[in-house]
């Protein structure tokens, strides 16, 4: 989609027909591009709740309010993001009807050019890291932190964190315990680790709430939990090499 002049984008989002309450929700996103910032009215609703009780919602892990809305700018590093999915968007849009597995989706650029964008899947992971830079800019949620732990069978101990700030699109690599060496990492290889780790399996239940002390392999997404490889982060159904893989993406960065 070529864009001489960006000076408005409108995203709208709603979760398939499929899914069901508590998770199903609404997202309107309006951005404008003029002067310092991009600015940025943003509001999220959940919907059909109320055949829920209030147990069955925050039994999900919910609150009894999850709705949010904020205004105001977020930073300029996301320009260029945004005009480089916006080249890639194909001028034509998808005029099929929707399905109960799938997503609404709509964009709305300049106040001209709107509908659902072929490329939807990309779309969709951009919309959430644009939700993470609004959540992290109005304080409503701290920058992302994750953690990888080796401890080898002489209790040697490697650690590698990665920080991932979505207020300033950048991201930082620290390795070592009680270090404060980082690692250049580009926001693009933050990216692909952290869609990597998320594919696989994470089981609370089974995962330490402390910090490891025997043997083994963990990664710690922010949660609390100290997911172990093997036994509370498993692999994915018909991905037999995903924990070597991740095993395979993470050592370098401690070793």
């Amino acid at each position: 989609m070529e864009i001489n002049q960006l000076s408005s984008l409108v995203i709208k989002f709603e979760t398939a027909d499929m899914v069901g309450a508590p998770f199903s929700h609404q997202i309107l996103l309006k951005m404008q591009f003029a002067g310092q910032g991009i600015g940025v009215d943003f509001q999220i609703a959940y919907i059909d709740r109320e055949d829920l009780s209030e147990e069955e919602i925050l039994e999900e892990g919910f609150s009894l309010n999850d709705d949010y809305s904020w205004k105001g700018q977020i930073d300029n590093a996301w320009l260029e993001p945004i005009k480089e999915i916006l080249k890639k968007t194909p001028n034509k849009f998808n005029h099929k009807a929707l399905e109960e597995e799938m997503n609404f989706f709509e964009i709305e650029v300049n106040q001209q050019s709107a509908g659902n964008p072929i490329n939807q899947t990309d779309w969709e992971y951009f919309l959430q890291e644009l939700i993470q830079a609004i959540y992290e800019t109005s304080q409503k949620e701290a920058p992302f932190h994750l953690e990888y732990r080796r401890i080898d069978k002489d209790k040697n101990v490697k650690n590698f964190e990665l920080n991932l700030y979505y207020a300033k699109r950048q991201a930082e690599g620290i390795n070592s315990i009680g270090k404060t060496d980082s690692k250049p990492i580009t926001w693009a290889q933050a990216n692909a680790i952290i869609q990597q780790v998320f594919i696989g399996e994470f089981i609370p239940d089974a995962a330490l709430k402390n910090e490891p002390k025997h043997t083994g392999k963990y990664i710690s997404v922010g949660d609390g939990y100290w997911y172990e490889f093997t036994k509370s982060l498993k692999r994915p159904n018909g991905n037999k090499g995903y924990l070597t893989e991740l095993e395979k993406t993470f050592d370098p960065w401690v070793d």
